[in-house]
């Protein structure tokens, strides 16, 4: 009797704490006969690429990207005598962890290519509307739903399955079961752009690139050209340097090249967008990770891919955009193709909580709030390397494109100037508890910094400070804006 009470008891404790894992199972590709993949290669619209990449920051990356994106639509761009938004000239978007929630949004749910943006020199009802609706859903409390959830249906204490209640969320709230196959049906008639979401493969530490283009569009290798640069400039190196650097570089290819599903010979056609979302999102032992599995191999074959957190290897989600993007324009002045990437970043600043830390003797508040902290620090770092890389490889003037031809524009959320300091506050920021009528811009951006890295806003002055940050950024970053579009378009704004 004993022991089947204890059996019942731990089946009970293993049920409510959801220790039971759960497995997304996807088909296996190619599914047909000489199909090279799982979604036909469509053209580019124009020789003018525009990419945006969407930084992580849970819910406060997808309420700052909703802002963004609306100050974006709001540039109008003269192109042949007619009036479009510039962000119909937008051909592919790539994101990671939150900024991913507000990518799906906007690529699932935005007006029809045939439905104007503009009704003269306004925004139409319809994107009007649309706008409106995007930046109320991005600032919802995910969390306290999320947590009934997982308790009505046994998964408490399963950060696998809390991904998934995470998707059922979205789902039920606008993402609307849509799938792979869905999305690429909205890009082949260009009502939406090409989308990449980006995680990562815990397996192995490797990038993966969910998205409808092919494996063979991020196929751009960078660092054979720097090796072909390496030998031509440096004959004069010892040959045991030339063996550390062909080695080391060896193993830089393979980190810095995307997998994508069908490189893990996976068909992801029905792949919800809401359950790509939350693996991207994944932020265990919180969130995830979520585990793939191909249908078809057998048991002594079978391999479990846990993927997680897109920001762990690029938390501005621009090294797969760069990929596509370098790989389409040629180090050519005399070429036609050039491209811009608009890279909006809501990453947390290595010094967010600085002074509150300065005087608290007990460190760990610091992960009351925000329990993502320290990954954010390494996600950081990681970022200023990559940009140190960027430009270095930039000046030599010899592996990468000039800026004529590919610019990068960064519109960060701490970056807005607040010159009026309290007079520019937000009306539902101008309370004694949140500031004082003295507050000063430094103050304004302080508070910016610290918002946490959570799927809820937690107040309304948040949400409105960071879409104050985004008109503000924007107006900011309009002039290189309009420098990189005069050769073909001219720049108005209302």
């Amino acid at each position: 009797m004993f022991k089947i009470n204890i059996f019942i008891l731990t089946t009970v404790a293993l049920t409510l704490s959801g220790c039971f894992a759960k497995l997304h199972t996807l088909p296996e590709f190619p599914t047909k006969e000489n199909q090279s993949s799982v979604f036909q290669k469509l053209d580019d619209p124009s020789d003018t690429l525009v990419g945006i990449a969407v930084s992580g920051g849970g819910s406060r990356a997808a309420t700052f990207a909703a802002g963004v994106l609306e100050e974006l639509a709001k540039l109008q761009v003269i192109d042949d005598g007619k009036t479009k938004s510039l962000l119909e000239t937008v051909t592919h978007m790539s994101s990671v962890s939150g900024g991913s929630l507000a990518t799906a949004y906007y690529a699932l749910n935005k007006p029809q290519r045939n439905v104007p943006v503009f009704d003269g020199s306004q925004f139409s009802e319809q994107y009007q509307k649309f706008f409106e609706t995007f930046k109320g859903d991005m600032q919802k409390n995910f969390e306290a739903p999320a947590k009934l959830r997982q308790v009505l249906h046994f998964r408490a204490l399963n950060p696998t399955k809390a991904a998934y209640t995470l998707s059922e969320l979205w789902d039920d709230e606008f993402l609307k079961e849509k799938t792979f196959s869905d999305l690429y049906e909205r890009e082949k008639i260009g009502d939406s752009p090409r989308i990449i979401f980006n995680g990562t493969i815990y397996n192995n530490g490797r990038r993966l690139a969910m998205t409808t283009l092919s494996p063979e569009e991020f196929n751009y290798d960078f660092v054979g050209q720097l090796e072909n640069e390496f030998n031509l400039h440096f004959k004069g190196i010892s040959e045991q340097g030339r063996k550390n650097f062909k080695a080391n570089i060896a193993e830089a290819t393979k980190q810095f090249m995307p997998l994508t599903f069908e490189d893990l010979k996976m068909n992801h056609s029905t792949l919800k967008i809401s359950q790509t979302v939350a693996t991207s999102s994944s932020f265990p032992p919180i969130i995830g990770p979520v585990s793939y599995q191909n249908d078809n191999e057998t048991i002594h074959e079978r391999k479990y891919h846990h993927v997680g957190d897109g920001g762990l290897f690029d938390n501005l989600g621009t090294e797969s955009l760069t990929s596509v993007f370098l790989r389409k324009i040629p180090k050519d002045t005399k070429s036609s193709k050039r491209g811009l990437i608009i890279v909006i970043d809501t990453s947390y600043p290595f010094n967010a909580g600085e002074k509150a830390l300065d005087s608290n003797k007990e460190g760990f508040e610091v992960f009351k709030n925000d329990p993502s902290r320290i990954v954010g620090i390494m996600e950081g770092r990681a970022n200023a390397y990559q940009t140190l890389l960027w430009h270095t490889l930039r000046s030599e003037d010899k592996i990468l494109p000039d800026y004529k031809q590919l610019q990068i524009v960064i519109l960060r959320h701490v970056n807005a100037e607040w010159k009026d300091g309290y007079s520019s506050l937000p009306n539902e920021c101008k309370k004694p508890e949140i500031f004082s009528e003295n507050a000063k811009p430094e103050e304004i951006r302080a508070k910016i910094s610290v918002i946490p890295t959570r799927f809820t806003i937690t107040n309304e002055c948040d949400a409105k400070l960071l879409f104050e940050s985004a008109k503000q950024v924007v107006s900011t970053q309009r002039e290189i804006l309009d420098t990189f579009f005069k050769q073909k378009y001219k720049i108005i704004a209302f």
